[in-house]
């Protein structure tokens, strides 16, 4: 059974692991290079978080290197660039006192994802930028995941063409992943030994058995880096699987308009007198109100009908901006009971609700990224009228 650990519990354990295999490496290493840091320990995910994390700092490290006073996007120069950088990938050379750290976060982030996926892979994604899982972090997540990695591997199937996906969106996946590859989960009890073989590890609650997985083996090439010869392993050929289709959720229904007075009907009457000599004229509500069918009604409540009708014209009519087109009072609406409160978050919404390319996009931006972050009602009023304005936007 998949459970969540105790925070004390697991930094106390991943600081006396890391130490541990600290204390044995550099009892006959000085530094640690990239491929002995492949085989630090006898985890395969954890040596890989320790990759992952040095590429990060090498991806960074590049980044810093950029001067505003050379162009940096020229030819020879990038070329030049990325022949440095992985020449120096290749030339990994760590010490203890920066090592260590990052083994033990390595440990952390191996026994959660280990323990409990569902739960790793939640939190990296609501800690991404921008509330949004990029195509570039999933790549590198087929990389350097190894525990479960049917994850990220379902992750990449519904990623398809796109450059990112809410994080809802994503986690969504992952959980539908974990139901559907359910039976192939790591075995805990079998790496639990690895741990213990350093640290002595009790965990109780286990999941179905599966084989162990050895250790990349890295090939020396002179022109490459030395990250990318950190492969995914090879999967074993199976029969096409059909695309994972997103569940499409339905627009809120739209607000009912005010209902309009009912018609006054005039009662039967069982005996109509004959007409006078001199018959008197009819008043101005009769000649509005009368019908052929004996119904009638009022001046005021044939005006109230035909104002009712030019409101419904009005309300449906396509506009061209969003934020032009929502009065004062609505606004202040949608910033206290949508927004929390915050204009700026507001004008940065509506912003980007004006540049979706079309309604599908909007909504999307409305189900999968506002809802969300600011946990909306999505069958509530005030969510249904901003739905409503879009429609409009987009002419839908």
């Amino acid at each position: 059974m998949l459970h969540k650990f105790n925070l004390s519990a697991l930094n106390d354990y991943s600081q006396r692991f890391a130490r541990k295999v600290c204390d044995d490496f550099f009892a006959q290493n000085t530094t640690a290079s990239g491929q002995q840091i492949l085989n630090l320990t006898a985890i395969p995910q954890i040596n890989l978080f320790v990759i992952s994390s040095l590429y990060e700092k090498w991806r960074a490290d590049a980044e810093t290197f950029r001067s505003p006073y050379f162009d940096f996007e020229q030819g020879e120069v990038k070329e030049a660039l990325k022949q440095f950088m992985n020449v120096v990938s290749r030339n990994i050379s760590v010490k203890r006192e920066a090592l260590e750290p990052i083994l033990l976060e390595a440990t952390k982030n191996t026994l959660v994802l280990l323990i409990d996926p569902n739960s790793y892979f939640n939190e990296l994604f609501r800690d991404q930028a921008n509330f949004s899982v990029t195509a570039d972090l999933v790549q590198q997540l087929c990389k350097y995941v190894r525990f479960n990695k049917f994850i990220p591997q379902e992750l990449a199937k519904g990623m398809k063409d796109r450059s990112f996906v809410y994080v809802n969106q994503a986690i969504e996946w992952s959980e539908q992943a974990l139901q559907k590859h359910a039976d192939e989960l790591d075995n805990i009890e079998q790496w639990v030994g690895h741990f213990s073989a350093k640290v002595p590890l009790d965990i109780t609650h286990l999941v179905k058995k599966t084989t162990r997985v050895e250790p990349p083996k890295v090939v020396d090439e002179p022109n490459r880096s030395f990250f990318d010869t950190l492969v995914p392993e090879p999967e074993p050929e199976e029969e096409p699987e059909p695309e994972y289709t997103p569940v499409a959720i339905p627009a809120p229904e739209p607000i009912p308009a005010k209902p309009t007075e009912p018609v006054q009907k005039q009662e039967p009457v069982s005996y109509t007198p004959p007409a006078p000599a001199n018959p008197t004229p009819a008043t101005l509500n009769q000649v509005v109100g009368g019908s052929e069918n004996g119904v009638k009604e009022s001046l005021n409540d044939r005006l109230r009908v035909e104002q009712s009708s030019i409101s419904d014209v009005y309300q449906k009519q396509a506009i061209t901006s969003i934020s032009q087109s929502i009065p004062l009072n609505q606004k202040f609406m949608f910033i206290h009971h949508l927004f929390n409160g915050s204009n700026s978050a507001y004008e940065t919404a509506i912003s980007e609700l004006e540049q979706a390319p079309d309604y599908d996009a909007a909504r999307s931006l409305i189900t999968y990224k506002f809802a969300s972050q600011y946990l909306w009602d999505m069958t509530g009023d005030v969510v249904g009228d901003l739905l409503e304005i879009v429609k409009r936007r987009f002419r839908q």
